[in-house]
This record gives structure tokens, C-alpha cells and sequence, in this order.
């Protein structure tokens, strides 16, 4: 049956990402999936790209907002004024403070095939299908063509990534680009010329969530390992390529060279405040609510007088970090708890019976599995660094914001491990050509 499969694999990998997502996408009737979360800003971003108003956010979003704003004072002090969405990015004015990418490609679509549902879910697709390629060619080339068949098909008909191939967000592109900047990397490893490849693969995903700059060190560590120093720099060059479009944007609109979006100062602000984070279901034990420093940091800060973006997301950072040095065993408690919701085979947007049951059958046997291989070949350059992509992301996400989606992309790598944990455990390949360097 496998070698049969094996004859038709392209068109077999096809289907596999084709199939499960047309019927999701006829299942959900054309709409967007539930909850929905950031979609409506993507949306909205990607349509005023698409009529030539940039990035930016529309007056009539301000208003909209501050007629959604709950009752609370915090939900009410960003929401307040109409004329800022997120209480600090001026409407109807250039804007950084969220990534480019996503926007951009999204308004391409819409201009190809209209603003419609089915754009997104084409877009989404497209995606997906380089990322099934990305991860087949990564396979075959490192641990034979039964593995990589195996490892591509799991990754196509993965429940969590059917799910979010209906989401008008950045999720769905940032699970599929990530196995196509673990293979261009471990490629240029070898000698083949697919640094300054692997750069723009990094600068883009870049430019779609900004938490990949962190992969660039990592990708150069790595080819420094293997001493290929001019490899490195080609990755730096092409990651620099992306970036400087984005860079320069934001000097001539806003007067400032700005790399990273500015309502990271807004996320780090909530992602540490009590109140905020006791509306998402994390309650703080009594002994930790009681130690807490300086509450007056707690409150959204006085924008008065300050009337650019960049003035008040500065303020709203220097705050934020105020706090978090002045409550460190918050800040590791939090983190704690974080860690554990990236991990946890439940949560988040996912926290429902079909996903936990997903979690428990699918997740946890790759997590299992994808640990005892990675250990098992812990000597292997190429399984070290994807490993690292895991607990890059890991930590990243315990000191920043947990849940089981932002888990997503390095899940590749559990199914990378497994596929090599089942096919040593069924003898696909020979002890002594199992790849271990």
C-alpha cells in the first residue's frame, strides 16, 4: 500500500492538503470560523491596501471600537477616544503597529479575486501546499523518501492546521513558512547555496509575525557551528533584503526607522497585568495578589499631550517593563503558567471538546515520540537544530503569551521526530544509514 502511495506521492500530498480544507471551508459555509479573534483587523487592513489608503486604520474602526469597549476602566482607557485604535495608533494615518506581510499579500488576493472569504481560504492553501513541499523536500533529502512521504502527509491532514486554513490571520502562513526556513537552513549547512534563500524565507516571515527575528540568530549559530561563515552572511543578507522596504516605510511615514511593530508595548503591558489576564481565565493565587508592586503601573497610562503612535506606544513599553522589573516572582509565576499552556495539549482558541480529544489521540503520542527521538539523536546537527526551534519558541512564549496556537508552527518539528521514531521502530531504513552525525 505505501509503495503504492509512493508512485502517486505528489498527487497523494495534494489531496492530503486539498481535500481535508475544501471540506472545512463547504462545512463552515463560506464564513469565518469562530471565535474571531484578529480577523476583523486583518480584514480591514488588507482592504484599505487594497483601495490604495496603506496601512492604516479607517476612522469608522476607531468608532467601532469604542462602541465594543466593555465597561471595565482598562478596557475603556484604549478604547475610549475613537480617534486611536488600540488607545495609541492614530486612525486614518500610516501605521507600524502591526506587521506588514500579512496585510500586503492578503490585499493582493483581494485584488485578484475580490474581497471574499475564498481569497483567504485560496491564500491560505496556496501556503499550505509550499509548506507540505518545503517539509517533503526537507525529509527526503536528509532521511529518505518514506519518511518524507509520512512526515508530509501527517503535516497536510493535521487537525490544527485544517482548522486555521479558515482564518483571515497570520497563523495559517506562519505554520507553512517555518518548515521552508528548516530545510533552505540545513540546506545552505551542507554547502548548496541556499543561504541568501533561507534569509528571504526569515525576512518575510518577518514581516508576517515579528517574534521570527529571533530566528535569525539561531539559523546563524547554527551555520557557524557547521563553519559556514559566508553562508551566514548571505542569510543575514537576504533577511536584511525583506526588511529594509519596511524600514524605510516607517522613516518617511513616521519618522523613524522602526523594525518591530509598535503594539508589542501594548501586548507586554497586558500580558502581565492581573486584571487583563484574569479575564482570559489565569487567576493569581492569593499569596502572589497580595505581593504585588507598584499597582499604580497597573493603570493605563495619561496619553495627554502625546499625539503620535510612536510617543505613546514608548510610554506604554517604558511602563510595562516597569513592572515587570518591579514584580519579578509575578513575572515568573506567569511564565510557569505559560510554559504549561504551551505545552498543554488544551487551551486557548483550541479549548473545545473535538480539539481536546485532537490533543490527547494526535499531540501528545508526536510529543512523546518527537522527545525520545530528539534525545535519541541528540548528536545529529540537523535534529539539534530543529529541537532548537521548539524550545526557542517555548521560551519565547513563557515569558511572552502561552497557548496551544502560538505552539503551532514548531509542532513540525514533533512530527519531523515522530516520523523518524516510527520508521526506526518499523525498520524503514538500516541501523547504520540511520543519518546520525
Amino acid at each position: 500500500m505505501l509503495n503504492y502511495l509512493l508512485k502517486h506521492k505528489s498527487i497523494v500530498i495534494v489531496l492530503a492538503v486539498l481535500l481535508p480544507r475544501i471540506a472545512w471551508f463547504i462545512y463552515l459555509g463560506g464564513y469565518f470560523p469562530e471565535p474571531p479573534r484578529d480577523q476583523s483587523i486583518y480584514l480591514r487592513l488588507a482592504g484599505r491596501i487594497a483601495t490604495g489608503e496603506g496601512l492604516s486604520f479607517s476612522e469608522d474602526l476607531g468608532w467601532l471600537k469604542n462602541f465594543r469597549a466593555g465597561e471595565t476602566s482598562l478596557e475603556t482607557a484604549w478604547s475610549g477616544d475613537p480617534d486611536y485604535v488600540f488607545g495609541m495608533v492614530p486612525v486614518e494615518t500610516p501605521t507600524a503597529s502591526l506587521e506588514a506581510g500579512y496585510p500586503a499579500i492578503l490585499a493582493l488576493m483581494f485584488l485578484i479575486a475580490g474581497p471574499t472569504t475564498g481569497a483567504v481560504f485560496f491564500l491560505n492553501c496556496i501556503f499550505a501546499l509550499l509548506g507540505a513541499w518545503a517539509l517533503w523536500r526537507m525529509m527526503e533529502e536528509n532521511w529518505g523518501e518514506r519518511q518524507a512521504f509520512l512526515a508530509a502527509l501527517i503535516w497536510s491532514i493535521y487537525p490544527y492546521y485544517v482548522y486555521y486554513s479558515a482564518y483571515a490571520m497570520t497563523d495559517s502562513i506562519h505554520i507553512s513558512l517555518l518548515p521552508l526556513i528548516m530545510w533552505l537552513t540545513i540546506r545552505s549547512s551542507k554547502g548548496i547555496r541556499s543561504g541568501f534563500p533561507a534569509g528571504i524565507a526569515s525576512g518575510f516571515l518577518f514581516l508576517i509575525r515579528s517574534t521570527a527575528v529571533l530566528l535569525l540568530p539561531l539559523q546563524m549559530v547554527y551555520l557557524l557551528f557547521k563553519k559556514k561563515w559566508k553562508t551566514s552572511l548571505f542569510l543575514l543578507a537576504g533577511f536584511t533584503v525583506c526588511c529594509v522596504p519596511w524600514v524605510v516605510r516607517n522613516q518617511i511615514e513616521l519618522g523613524s526607522p522602526v523594525l518591530l511593530p509598535t503594539k508589542g508595548s501594548l501586548n507586554l503591558w497586558m500580558r502581565n497585568n492581573p486584571e487583563i489576564i484574569a479575564m482570559e481565565g489565569i487567576v493569581l493565587p492569593r499569596w502572589i495578589e497580595d505581593g504585588i508592586n507598584r499597582r499604580d503601573l497597573l493603570t493605563y497610562p495619561s496619553m495627554d499631550g502625546l499625539s503620535s503612535e510612536l510617543e505613546r506606544s514608548s510610554i506604554l513599553s517604558e511602563r510595562a517593563k516597569q513592572f515587570i522589573f518591579a514584580n519579578p516572582v509575578l513575572f515568573l509565576y506567569l511564565s510557569v503558567i505559560r510554559f504549561g499552556m504551551f505545552i498543554s495539549p488544551v487551551g486557548g482558541t483550541l479549548d473545545n471538546p473535538i480539539f481536546i480529544l485532537v490533543g490527547f489521540l494526535l499531540y501528545l503520542p508526536l510529543l512523546v515520540f518527537g522527545v525520545i527521538e530528539m534525545i535519541r539523536r541528540r548528536r545529529d546537527s540537523r535534529i539539534l537544530f530543529l529541537g532548537s526551534f521548539f524550545l526557542l519558541y517555548l521560551l519565547m512564549h513563557s515569558l511572552a503569551h502561552g497557548g496551544v496556537r502560538y505552539r503551532l508552527p514548531v509542532e513540525t518539528v514533533l512530527i519531523i521526530a515522530s516520523v523518524l521514531f516510527i520508521s526506526r521502530k518499523f525498520k524503514w531504513v538500516e541501523e547504520n544509514n540511520a543519518c546520525i552525525q
